[in-house]
């Protein structure tokens, strides 16, 4: 079979290939004001804060798996090992950190290309071509592709995986089950958040085979490849933490988020404080006992933590949602202009949504004080994103009302749900980083859910005009 060449393949794929490149430019030209901003200090410039670079750099040092400077250098127990072993060995062949800046670029310049198929598989491709140049120009995902931080190589695994899931509904092979495996496992490795997808995703495609047709022995045996190769991928690290803190586990921070970061987000709530004095105490507390958190002491901590919540009930529903809501419309741009040096200054001592139902007065001060300086741009996002909330709450009630079964539409719904409940576990921590894996889904639903409200107005509008418009492709 001849291969195919550069025009061919430009020919076939061009719609892509186009976003592809357009994201790279995107990213370029954003790093490229962060990179002046900084007086051309290209580490602080790719610097994302949550530890990544310090690890990996005392990996290419020797000095181990920890984020520690030295002397002593302690086992790092929150961060899994697959990104920042990348980014060490990446940087250690070639002498330098650019080429990992290279390869990050890459890999979130195809998020909005995998988001774009994705959405194929649920929309028609007219409409799956305007999530793509919506991932192409979301800000934090431009920002966060050149950070040395999780969620990019995470969300490009984690696609992936969701690529060969979607293929595996539609077609049943060995082949497109280990891959799901696999990616699974990896994306795992770099974040465990979607670790229980491990047990959810054989139990969905259980219901499902069965509602369709009794699921056979080879279906089973498909599903037992699935789980194996997964848990293969990850199993080393969790023996090493059996080695290094003596337990089982993937990692420590189940147990940070819920006692150093949602407890005080409760007691804020409850006690009328600020929520970075409650972090203080409660960071005091951890630091007293030594060590930190650790997967040695996690049980420990998330025992407390789930203490504190049964005597705050209350406050902890309201914390559940506000996160649920702060999810959904987060826009992050303050981070983004602040990765600029372009400085807004924070009036809001709570999140804007608490503020909105406890204290309205002073949040249409802070909006007024916003107004006439670069912190418009964060209200004006701040509505963008409540109306993408609302769109794509909209969009999945009415395709799945309207529109004929379909198992992809489920689980991509089904993702975004998962997602947004399992990170309420981060309180007021909460910003659009964590959307990030799950906004090509968004993304699909709200432009679904827009066509059809701007179909029907246009009906209503103007009665005689008449236009068939196709939303979704056939599954």
């Amino acid at each position: 079979m001849q291969p195919m060449n550069f025009k061919e393949f430009f020919q076939k794929h061009k719609i892509g290939v186009t976003i592809f490149v357009f994201a790279v430019a995107v990213r370029l030209v954003l790093f490229a004001v962060n990179f002046h901003a900084t007086d051309n200090d290209f580490i602080g410039t790719i610097h994302g804060g949550d530890g990544y670079y310090e690890i990996s750099k005392n990996l290419i040092d020797g000095n181990g798996y920890s984020f520690d400077q030295g002397p002593i250098f302690t086992p790092e127990p929150l961060r899994p090992p697959l990104w920042i072993f990348t980014m060490a060995f990446i940087a250690k062949v070639f002498g330098s950190y650019v080429p990992v800046f290279i390869f990050e670029i890459i890999l979130g310049s195809l998020i909005p290309v995998l988001g774009m198929y994705l959405a194929r598989r649920v929309i028609s491709p007219s409409l799956a071509t305007i999530v793509g140049l919506l991932l192409a120009l979301e800000p934090n995902g431009v920002l966060l592709s050149f950070l040395n931080v999780s969620e990019i190589p995470f969300t490009f695994l984690f696609l992936v995986f969701v690529v060969f899931l979607f293929r595996y509904v539609e077609n049943q092979t060995t082949r497109n089950i280990v891959w799901a495996g696999l990616f699974l496992g990896l994306a795992i490795l770099v974040k465990p958040t979607v670790q229980f997808l491990l047990v959810i995703i054989p139990v969905v495609l259980l219901i499902f085979f069965r509602r369709t047709k009794f699921p056979n022995t080879f279906q089973a045996k498909h599903l037992v490849y699935f789980i194996t190769v997964c848990v293969l991928v990850f199993s080393h690290w969790v023996y090493r933490n059996y080695q290094d803190f003596g337990t089982f586990g993937l990692s420590a921070q189940p147990a940070y988020n819920l006692y150093a970061v949602l407890v005080p987000t409760v007691l804020s709530i409850d006690n009328g404080t600020n929520y970075k004095d409650e972090f203080k105490q409660i960071d005091s507390i951890i630091n007293a006992g030594g060590g930190g958190i650790t997967l040695t002491n996690s049980g420990f901590y998330i025992k407390q933590a789930l203490g504190i919540f049964a005597e705050h009930k209350m406050a902890f529903l309201q914390s559940l949602g506000i996160s649920m809501v702060t999810f959904f419309t987060h826009d992050g741009m303050l981070t983004v202009l602040d990765s600029s040096k372009i400085a807004i200054p924070n009036f809001l001592e709570k999140p804007a949504l608490v503020l909105l139902f406890t204290d309205p007065q002073t949040l249409v001060r802070h909006i007024i004080s916003y107004a006439g300086s670069p912190g418009l741009i964060i209200f004006v996002a701040r509505l963008f994103w409540i109306a993408v909330a609302f769109l794509f709450i909209i969009g999945a009630g009415i395709f799945l009302r309207r529109e004929k079964f379909s198992l992809i539409a489920y689980l991509a719904i089904g993702i975004v749900i998962y997602f947004a409940l399992l990170t309420t576990a981060n309180g007021f921590g909460m910003n659009a980083r964590f959307r990030i894996p799950v906004n090509a889904f968004i993304f699909t639903f709200a432009i679904y859910g827009f066509s059809v409200l701007w179909s029907v107005l246009g009906r209503r509008l103007f009665p005689k005009y008449e236009k068939t418009v196709d939303y979704h492709t056939d599954l």
